[in-house]
């Protein structure tokens, strides 16, 4: 019997031992495949960090040197799903869905990875430090070069949208994958906002040859905002380019100041034809100088009052027609000279951009007087014409472009194009300058405009308070209250006694105030002195409101402020019921969208939120409590988009 048995025996020893070994392989094989997988997408993670930051910072050679080594983790990743162990437990039973969602993971890194550096190395064309060609470069752009750019574009949104496809494709149904559910949906998140950066340069390739003159003369029109004399949608447009595209070359035939140069003798009236329901102007064709063309607070009326403005005229200078306008203010310059150093003047030395809001709109008005204003424009001119020469070199280009654009949030770039591809763009990019109810919750538009040619309102310092009462079934009283304090130096004397022209230091100021759609009960407060000034011409809706021609309901108070003095202004309405509901949880949200202003120093907006009887504030960064109350603060650098929630 015992000799009966011993082929049985061995054979046993045999599958347990051949069974061990595959064991052993599998493990060891799982193991590894698993510690490549974590070792590499930990690199993976900082070394697109590093990629990114180094786009972000303008820096292209530490971001190629990361993008590198993420290449290469990406490369060890793909390795750690080509393994022999992974592939046989793709077939197994409850763990092939693990092996799916390592895959998904594994490919939708490598596609991320992928699209990095195909950025990265358009980056290199743009700024010329890749070594190829580049695409913009001593008051040329290379329109061969630009032509491969949808291309290249299309392949980077190829891979990110293919990386989402596949996170999206990632299960997490069961208590053990829940934190992969929470990791994916994390990603997903992350990589939304790049998409759509990806989705508008993809669309904004294929225009951009033609925008920039391939197909014919393009012309833009570059008005400098003056922030110490401001209009509603920027600082007053005291000076003015025309940039041209033609076949690529860049010019600038036509550049001056606007009272003097461009439009003479001074401020001289011009006529044009603008929108037509546009209520800062009384009737068509207008009769007005060029200079007061940005008084309305939405910049895609205020942009085509300029577009018209500047070709428009038929009795006095008549320019040639433009295909958009492009607003930047000292704000904007300043941050392109924090991005590429400063430049030098003959009259005002060296100059920062910490320094040229208080050399231009402080100081330069300071030390010439009215007798001395066209050397004070010829200086401003200089200054402006170096700071272009140096910008449309090439090499500063993404740096600038860079810079300017992070100040687009508080408007102070902006943009408007005739060709509606291209505004569409704008719109997307939230560079339009738009001034629109959001359609939810409160909404808070205040603006001031300079009414007797003063330049104090760079010392402007402003406050709006928002005070609101809820009630449990989610209405609201509201009031919205704008102080402005007219904070000139209190050595400067107080100017002639007319109190108009830039050497005095009151301020005229025009309140343009706006209430929510949904307001009901509306109602102003100001001091006395102050006054409503209607809107003649326009279809009014009483007391003094009327439409600003987007269907959005606004106001015009009038009133001096003198130097050192403050003015408060005010609005008050009531939100109908379910403007702020209540989810499952019993908590009511009060939400709200703030507009900004382009402002030389930010307004600041104050919340002060008080919950109906039986609802408690719920406490969040930077909020004050007061039994009922919730107070936030904020710097209206942007929109400012806030939630207080209350819990019953």
């Amino acid at each position: 019997m015992v000799s009966s048995r011993k082929p049985l025996f061995w054979g046993l020893l045999a599958l347990i031992t051949a069974l061990g070994g595959f064991i052993f392989w599998l493990q060891v094989g799982l193991v590894a495949s698993l510690g490549t997988l974590a070792w590499s997408g930990i690199g993976l993670q900082s070394h697109l960090s590093g990629a990114a930051s180094g786009l972000l910072e303008g820096d292209y050679p530490a971001g190629e040197a990361e993008f590198e080594l993420a290449d290469a983790s990406t490369a060890t990743l793909l390795k750690s799903i080509d393994t022999s162990q992974v592939r046989l437990m793709g077939y197994v039973p409850g763990v092939s869905a693990a092996v799916d969602n390592w895959r998904a993971s594994v490919e939708a890194a490598s596609s991320i990875s992928a699209a990095t550096g195909q950025l990265i190395g358009l980056y290199g064309d743009l700024s010329g430090e890749s070594g190829g060609d580049r695409i913009f470069a001593d008051g040329r752009v290379n329109l061969e070069r630009l032509e491969l750019l949808p291309e290249e574009v299309g392949a980077a949104k190829t891979n990110i949208d293919g990386a989402a496809i596949q996170l999206a494709g990632i299960t997490a149904g069961t208590f053990a994958t829940g934190p992969l559910d929470s990791i994916r949906n994390k990603a997903l998140n992350e990589l939304e906002a790049v998409q759509q950066a990806v989705d508008s340069l993809n669309s904004i390739a294929p225009v951009l040859p033609n925008a920039l003159g391939a197909s014919g003369i393009k012309r833009y029109l570059i008005a400098i905002g003056n922030q110490a004399e401001m209009r509603a949608s920027g600082g007053a447009p005291l000076s003015l380019l025309m940039i041209e595209f033609e076949d690529g070359r860049i010019s600038i035939p036509l550049k001056g100041q606007t009272s003097t140069q461009l439009f003479p003798p001074i401020n001289a009236r011009i006529n044009w034809f603008g929108p037509a329901l546009n209520p800062f102007f009384e009737r068509n064709p207008r009769n007005n100088p060029f200079v007061v063309t940005n008084t309305h607070p939405n910049f895609i009326y205020s942009a085509r009052e300029m577009v018209s403005a500047w070709s428009g005229g038929w009795d006095g200078p008549s320019y040639p027609e433009v295909d958009g306008v492009v607003t930047l203010d000292l704000t904007a310059i300043a941050a392109v000279l924090d991005a590429i150093g400063p430049v030098e003047s003959e009259v005002y030395g060296t100059v920062s951009g910490d320094q040229i809001g208080q050399i231009l709109l402080v100081d330069a008005y300071a030390d010439f007087g009215q007798e001395d204003a066209q050397q004070r424009q010829d200086a401003n001119q200089e200054l402006l014409d170096t700071l272009l020469t140096r910008v449309l070199s090439g090499s500063d280009l993404v740096p600038a472009a860079k810079a300017i654009a992070e100040t687009a949030p508080g408007r102070h770039f902006q943009l408007w194009m005739k060709e509606s591809r291209l505004e569409n763009l704008a719109l997307q990019a939230g560079v339009a300058g738009v001034v629109s109810d959001p359609g939810t919750g409160d909404w808070s538009a205040m603006y001031t405009q300079n009414g007797n040619q003063s330049k104090v309102d760079v010392f402007q310092q402003r406050n709006v308070l928002v005070t609101a009462n809820l009630e449990a079934d989610g209405s609201a009283r509201v009031t919205q209250q704008l102080t402005v304090n007219n904070a000139t130096p209190a050595d400067r004397p107080d100017g002639p006694p007319e109190r108009v022209g830039y050497e005095t230091m009151w301020l005229k100021s025009a309140y343009i105030l706006y209430v929510p759609d949904a307001a009901r009960d509306y109602s102003t407060s100001y001091p006395s002195g102050f006054t409503v000034r209607p809107f003649k011409g326009h279809s009014q809706l009483g007391n003094g409101w009327v439409d600003d021609g987007f269907g959005h309901r606004m106001i015009r108070l009038v009133g001096w402020t003198p130097p050192g003095g403050q003015s408060a202004v005010s609005i008050s309405y009531t939100l109908p019921a379910g403007t702020f509901s209540t989810d499952r949880a019993g908590r009511l949200e009060y939400k709200i969208l703030s507009e900004p202003q382009s402002l030389f120093i930010p307004s600041t907006l104050t919340l002060q939120v008080t919950g109906p009887q039986g609802f408690t504030p719920v406490k969040q960064a930077g909020m004050k409590i007061t039994d009922a109350t919730a107070t936030l603060s904020a710097v209206q650098s942007g929109p400012v988009e806030a939630t207080i929630r209350f819990n019953q």
